[in-house]
């Protein structure tokens, strides 16, 4: 059915149609019915159906009359009436809605709407700022109010989690270095202060029953803890990195050791230097002569001798032997032996020809058996040890360790084939020999 309008009663076309005051229209036949202006949707007004403009409006007066009691009870009616019918409409329309597209008026109309409702709440805020009323907290405002501590405690975390690894670096102004480095000097100078005052004075408390029981609870825990540690660790070997520190005093230790060891090696030159062979040199006779005239032979005690190799020990480096012949490292120099010179009424002069030296000998130390197989690395004891802790072994010269392993610088770990006992012991107390 083709649309009319009302003006022209010619057919529109929806290209130019205009649909106001329940009729369609021609956009040029939209005009006011007395003066013929061209109207829109924003400037016409409309009565009886038919558009005026502002200027042509007809104006309606009213006339005052009395209310009679016919008119308010129709009033009074038709006012219960509207009622019953907005509270049937209501109740018809109520979960059904419309949707229409935002305008921008409508847009607009919301924003205004936003910023006047925050700013009367915000006035209204101001006025009450100061005023409050006391309600008793019945029971669900309490279960309402731990629930809500609660639930924004739990936010509270999730968020701290959620940031914990995150941070911002800003560059500290002006202000805040000067207020850093004025927090400084104030917290040394304060701390300097109190440590004045406080030095040499000591404040005693008497120890009451609660802290003697958790003083005596803690020295049981303590204990037990560090015997169950001893009993874990007892059978297991720790190496650690040596800090510069423990590196110091091994060092230290070892120059004391070395230092040691070279003082003992003088004092044995020294005393056999002093041996009293030299005196001997003053006795008269062919015999005592024919003894200084043997190449590199000492006077010495009958346990220097060696009955198997037929050898004497006290021949070597001391009286400027051969040092090929010289005793191996760790041999210890037999102390000397003082000479007792005989009183001169009691010394017989042996012929000449009574006395036949022995012919020259030199040292040959024993040639070092070899380790079985099943001893591993064999190692020699060049001194005497004696063990500082439970896991160490002790030994004297001369001893052999067996089945050796290295564990780290400066100490090993062994068996003692003359005692059978295994533990650590410092490396450098010992010479390998296979």
């Amino acid at each position: 059915m083709n649309k009319k309008c009302a003006k022209c009663e010619k057919t529109v076309y929806p290209t130019e149609e205009l649909k106001c005051l329940d009729k369609f229209w021609h956009k040029p036949c939209f005009k006011c019915d007395v003066c013929n202006m061209t109207l829109n949707m924003k400037n016409y007004k409309g009565y009886n159906k038919i558009p005026y403009c502002n200027v042509h409006y007809p104006t309606t007066s009213f006339t005052a009359v009395a209310d009679t009691p016919e008119n308010q009870r129709i009033k009074q009616n038709t006012k219960v009436q509207s009622n019953v019918q907005y509270h049937s409409d209501f109740e018809k329309q109520k979960g059904a809605y419309t949707q229409v597209v935002d305008t921008p008026d409508m847009i607009r109309h919301q924003q205004n709407t936003k910023n006047i409702s925050l700013i009367e709440y915000h006035r209204n805020f101001e006025e009450s700022k100061s005023q409050f009323t006391y309600v008793t907290d019945t029971p669900v405002m309490k279960t309402q109010l731990t629930n809500t501590k609660n639930v924004s405690l739990i936010e509270y975390h999730r968020d701290f989690e959620k940031s914990k690894s995150k941070y911002t670096q800003v560059a500290d102004t002006p202000e805040i270095q000067k207020y850093l480095e004025n927090s400084k000097f104030v917290s040394l100078i304060q701390y300097q202060k109190d440590f004045t005052e406080t030095r040499g004075s000591c404040y005693q408390v008497p120890d009451t029953v609660e802290m003697k029981t958790h003083r005596r609870n803690m020295e049981n825990v303590s204990a037990i803890k560090y015997h169950a540690d001893f009993e874990k660790m007892k059978g297991k070997k720790l190496t650690v990195v040596d800090d510069p520190e423990t590196m110091r005093i091994k060092q230290n230790t070892a120059i004391q050791s070395n230092v040691e060891y070279h003082k003992v090696r003088d004092q044995l030159s020294d005393m056999e230097q002093r041996r009293p062979d030299r005196e001997a040199r003053d006795l008269e006779g062919p015999g005592v002569q024919e003894v200084e005239d043997a190449p590199s032979r000492r006077v010495g005690s009958i346990s220097d001798y060696d009955p198997l190799n037929n050898q004497f020990g006290s021949i070597g480096r001391y009286s400027g032997g051969d040092p090929a012949h010289e005793p191996p490292r760790g041999y210890q120099q037999p102390p000397p032996q003082s000479y007792q010179q005989p009183p001169p009424q009691s010394y017989q002069q042996p012929p000449p020809q009574s006395y036949q030296p022995p012919p020259p000998q030199s040292y040959q130390p024993p040639p070092p058996q070899p380790a079985a197989a099943s001893e591993g690395m064999v190692c020699k004891a060049m001194y005497d040890y004696t063990s500082a802790d439970a896991d160490e072994v002790s030994f004297q010269e001369d001893d052999l360790i067996i089945n050796c392993q290295p564990i780290d610088e400066g100490w090993m770990e062994g068996t003692v084939k003359r005692t059978g006992q295994r533990g650590m012991l410092p490396s450098n107390y010992v010479e390998q020999v296979n």
